[in-house]
């Protein structure tokens, strides 16, 4: 089959046999790819071809790949201003492993071209980055009901989402709405969940790129939120809720694959402060949240360690104080990147409970971070198909 695509696609010429040339292609960063696909049309056909996307995709399994690939994802605000960057925190690590930590100031790259989408030029509004799966990111794009937008952020790709219908009526002026994105590996597709929560209880619909439209979940599940942005864990989508008939916590999930509702029992929690769901590592965890203004903090979080499985939470401690915890999605075999009260990132070792500041340079000092997260460069586009065969067809005619 490669040998069929290296003579397709005008290849021949090249003295390597076309099993390498995937090889060697397959392990380059984005952007030197979208540069070999202006060298020629073979080249073009052969780095947009759905096998090779789907081979470079794959490639990430491999853990050199991923690290090589992932990308710090974060927007942070300040009075009157907000903005989106990107971070090669890898390797801005490799280079630095000799240096005083106390002296290491990263420097992010603003994603700036997300502003086009925003009234104004983005003047006064934030992207809101509420999920990433898989290269791509979720974004709301600004205040209100304004809709998502799908954004890979390496080929500046993007996609508006038709909102979501309403599936119920009478329904009053401002509801709440769950949101979380993942990819169904059964049918390699991205699926956006939207739950629309009633008063007694949540409807589920399925947005896939592949349609680009949306479907309900004929069921209505009696859970009332507690959390709206939901948590990709082990092909499922979390989220923190109430039960309707007795408001107590517990986590339910989405399966992508299966389309089914489950609940996941909470950990033993105290049931005074405030939980919030997030992810550690590849792991379901839950971070006490402090609501007052007196100043009080937590110095513990809880770890599901074997997914659905109530006895295999475990609670981990850490030396630093906090007031809110999250994790960022970022980890090195010692440290991992915790976000601490919204104000700073920290490299935590989790075996001693040593840890160091993460130093962003051109941050302003009286703003904070919003979302922190990861992505995964990847040729896989945030357009329906339509789209893609409309866009190729634009660009083969500008050869």
């Amino acid at each position: 089959m490669m040998e069929d695509h290296g003579q397709l696609m005008g290849l021949q010429n090249v003295d390597l046999p076309p099993e390498i040339v995937y090889e060697i292609i397959s392990r380059l960063l984005v952007k030197p790819l979208c540069r070999l696909k202006c060298v020629s049309k073979p080249w073009r056909s052969l780095i947009s071809h759905p096998d090779f996307v789907a081979k470079y995709s794959k490639a990430v399994e491999n853990k050199d790949v991923f690290f090589q690939r992932r990308r710090l994802l974060f927007t942070f605000g300040a009075p009157g201003h907000h903005w989106l960057y990107s971070l090669d925190l890898n390797q801005f690590l490799n280079e630095n492993h000799n240096v005083d930590v106390d002296s290491l100031v990263a420097a992010p790259t603003e994603l700036d071209f997300v502003y086009n989408h925003l009234p104004n030029g983005g003047r006064g509004w934030v992207p809101f980055i509420h999920y990433s799966c898989y290269g791509l990111f979720l974004s709301k794009l600004c205040y209100g009901d304004c809709g998502f937008s799908l954004i890979n952020p390496v080929t500046k790709e993007s996609k508006t989402l038709p909102k979501a219908p309403i599936w119920r009526l009478p329904m009053k002026p401002y509801f709440w709405h769950l949101y979380g994105l993942g990819f169904d590996y059964s049918t390699n597709e991205y699926k956006v969940i939207n739950g629309q929560v009633y008063c007694d209880g949540i409807i589920f619909g399925v947005y896939t790129l592949k349609t680009d439209s949306w479907r309900q979940i004929e069921c209505l599940f009696p859970y009332k939120a507690k959390d709206y942005d939901g948590i990709l864990v082990n092909g499922a989508v979390h989220w923190l809720v109430r039960k309707v008939a007795d408001r107590s916590l517990v986590i339910i999930s989405f399966l992508l694959t299966e389309e089914e509702v489950r609940e996941i029992p909470l950990p033993p929690i105290p049931s005074t402060p405030e939980g919030q769901l997030t992810v550690f590592r590849n792991w379901l965890c839950i971070t006490l949240v402090s609501t007052r203004t007196e100043g009080v903090t937590f110095n513990e979080l809880w770890v599901m360690k074997e997914y659905g499985v109530r006895e295999s939470w475990t609670k981990m401690q850490v030396c630093k104080p906090y007031r809110e915890l999250s994790h960022s999605g970022f980890w090195t075999e010692s440290h991992d990147l915790m976000v601490f009260d919204k104000s700073s990132l920290v490299m935590y070792n989790f075996d001693d409970g040593t840890f160091w500041n993460l130093s962003i340079g051109c941050l302003r000092e009286d703003g904070g971070f919003g979302s922190v997260g990861i992505y995964v460069e990847s040729l896989l586009p945030s357009l329906t198909d339509q789209e893609q065969r409309k866009r190729i067809k634009e660009d083969e005619s500008t050869q």
